[in-house]
């Protein structure tokens, strides 16, 4: 990728850097394998990367900077109207008061809900767990990252059945700490993606959780870019459009979107939500 800048001595530095210069996208991102690797074996090669790299290459027209953030630093910036955008998040009524949103950038599978081996089995309906059903459970403590939305269909059951006394919320950061309160049983369960829970397990020999279908959600859905709502974010969000619309029908694109969830890559129902919804978003 070309014109990074990973700042690991100071965030605010590197942002303010470039803070008031307009050719200057500062794309937060923020370590959560394996959509974003910024350290380890995998350096770089995470699926929202590698489908960052494809938009970047066909804007030589800005310099592109990686500071190191937070998601919630990340949406501070863009709500401050910065020359600030996110590569990747779900978009939430909430978020579209502050934001532009691009066409949609990425297909993910729909959250899961990850626990130990057994625990909630007894919610299991049909092959899937109401959320409500959990929920409601006063004894279950459930940890969440903050600033993160599951969707606004999960987000507003969270709101709506759990409070303080059964959350605990976490900085944003790589999710292993999550996986491992879940299986040391310092907390009952979380939400994760089924790649974000396949990257954790890899080459665990003996992992003691696994994840459950939440009911009524559909198997797919869609994250887009976001920058700041105003002029200029509405200038990045179009060009970021032009691109999408000559890269998403491609075998490239569909392979960097789908790595380290690969197998996906084959399946009818997948392909025809890229063709049918994603490539029509």
């Amino acid at each position: 990728m070309m014109f990074k800048c990973i700042c690991f001595v100071s965030l605010f530095f590197c942002t303010s850097l470039f803070a008031n210069d307009s050719k200057t996208i500062l794309w937060q991102t923020y370590h959560r394998p394996p959509g974003v690797i910024k350290s380890g074996q995998y350096l770089g090669q995470g699926f929202v990367q590698k489908v960052l790299d494809l938009v970047i290459q066909r804007m030589p027209e800005y310099q592109h900077e990686m500071p190191l953030t937070t998601l919630e630093r990340a949406i501070s910036d863009i709500k401050s109207k910065k020359y600030a955008c996110h590569p990747s998040l779900l978009i939430t009524p909430e978020r579209e008061s502050f934001m532009y949103f691009s066409n949609a950038a990425i297909v993910n599978p729909t959250i899961r809900i990850v626990a130990k081996k057994g625990a909630l089995d007894k919610y299991v309906y049909n092959g899937a767990i109401h959320l409500q059903d959990i929920f409601q459970q006063p004894d279950l403590l459930f940890a969440f990252i903050k600033g993160r939305s599951y969707s606004p269909v999960i987000d507003k059951s969270i709101e709506t059945f759990l409070n303080n006394d059964n959350i605990f919320r976490m900085s944003n950061t790589d999710l292993s700490p999550i996986f491992q309160l879940v299986e040391m049983g310092r907390v009952d369960a979380s939400l994760t993606y089924p790649f974000e829970f396949n990257y954790y397990a890899e080459g665990k020999k003996n992992n003691s959780i696994t994840m459950y279908r939440i009911a009524d959600l559909p198997e797919y859905n869609m994250g887009a870019i976001a920058c700041p709502k105003n002029k200029w974010g509405l200038e990045v969000i179009t060009k970021v459009n032009a691109v999408l619309a000559q890269i998403k029908p491609t075998t490239e694109y569909t392979n960097a979107m789908t790595t380290w969830w690969e197998s996906e890559r084959l399946e009818p129902a997948f392909q025809a939500y890229y063709q049918s919804d994603f490539l029509n978003q």
